[in-house]
């Protein structure tokens, strides 16, 4: 069996696609880049902004034709969009064969190989919690938890990827044990949220110094984080472990204070700055970046230029900028959409032009 893999969206899915195609080479399937080599073609979708489900729309059309003039070829979706509307994608694409959505990705890879009847057996008590041990890289991935219990009114990801589930802490450092072992330079733990990671009485801060005690290990880093769960005890292991990349992606989403509350993100613009002050006084030659999202409804000018003069003073190492997109489900899809598509275009401009002017004078 040939399978191919298109991932759309975060470092997660990302991760999860490379443990997926890890577990179904080891059940003896064949990985091919090209869509036209596969008799398997898997996407992974992402959920979190309009524009990452029209690319996987597209992608399921160009699957469609592929498949009606090769129709041995089954069609899987998988991941966060696959969770928020099955129904509509086997509406819509009727030649899909499998749907399994990001609370059920764990058995992606079983449900996958039925597709070829029983031609080949997975390993036992397969699972995709952690990249394979068989394939080195410079960097590996390894998620740590899943789901998210923030609810920031303008995110799908708790609805999509459930409630946050911390994994095993003794798991997490023997997964990390075999990768460095099997030649893992730097390893990034994953999580919607890791600082808010806790299992038993091991915090984030915690796990990472014990992570970096094993030997072979050479870097450690990790995303993504919520400012209100940054720790002193998180900053200090950072500013003192050797082995921790001195990186953090830190998202503000705005300069507003009153925006940031619409958003329900829990801390305010001046906590967040104070955090970065913290971080940059701890933590020698430390990188920081951040996402900002424009256009969120019932930011006027003022609050933009709030956000515009955060930027000019935090002065980011690099900076993610999204126009902002109603999603389904959310407390910020029942708010009126107030700003203009050109306006949100701007205002994304605008900032963008800061961030460069910035990255040119570094």
């Amino acid at each position: 069996m040939k399978f191919f893999i298109e991932t759309i969206g975060c470092q997660m899915n990302i991760c999860d696609s490379d443990a997926l195609s890890e577990t179904l080479k080891s059940a003896g399937a064949i990985k091919v880049s090209a869509l036209t080599d596969a008799d398997i073609a898997i996407i992974n979708t992402c959920s979190v902004r309009a524009q990452a489900e029209q690319k996987a729309y597209s992608w399921l059309g160009r699957a469609e034709e592929f498949k009606k003039e090769n129709p041995h070829v089954k069609i899987a979706v998988i991941g966060c969009m696959a969770e928020r509307i099955a129904p509509k994608i086997k509406r819509r694409f009727k030649s899909v064969n499998l749907i399994i959505g990001s609370k059920k990705i764990d058995n992606a890879a079983a449900k996958i190989l039925q597709l070829e009847t029983a031609k080949s057996q997975l390993p036992v008590n397969p699972g995709i919690e952690a990249v394979n041990f068989t394939t080195p890289d410079t960097v590996s991935y390894l998620t740590i938890m899943r789901g998210c219990d923030n609810y920031c009114s303008y995110c799908v990801v708790p609805f999509v990827r459930g409630r946050e589930v911390s994994f095993d802490s003794e798991k997490i450092i023997n997964d990390c044990k075999k990768l460095a072992a099997n030649g893992a330079q730097e390893i990034m733990l994953l999580g919607q949220n890791v600082n808010s990671y806790k299992y038993n009485d091991v915090t984030f801060a915690k796990l990472l110094r014990e992570i970096v005690k094993i030997k072979e290990l050479k870097r450690l880093t990790f995303m993504t984080s919520h400012p209100k769960d940054l720790s002193d005890e998180l900053i200090d292991a950072m500013a003192n472990e050797p082995k921790i990349r001195k990186y953090i992606h830190l998202p503000m989403q705005s300069g507003s204070d009153k925006i940031l509350n619409l958003m329900n993100r829990k801390y305010s613009y001046a906590h967040y700055k104070n955090l970065i002050k913290k971080l940059r006084d701890k933590v020698a030659n430390i990188n920081i970046t951040s996402d900002i999202i424009v256009g969120f409804p019932g930011e006027t000018e003022e609050d933009f230029l709030e956000t515009l003069q955060a930027v000019e003073d935090i002065k980011f190492n690099a900076l993610y900028i999204f126009k902002y997109s109603p999603r389904p489900n959310t407390k910020a899809a029942q708010m009126k959409d107030d700003v203009s598509l050109q306006e949100k275009k701007r205002r994304h401009n605008v900032i963008l032009e800061l961030a460069k002017r910035q990255n040119n004078n570094a």
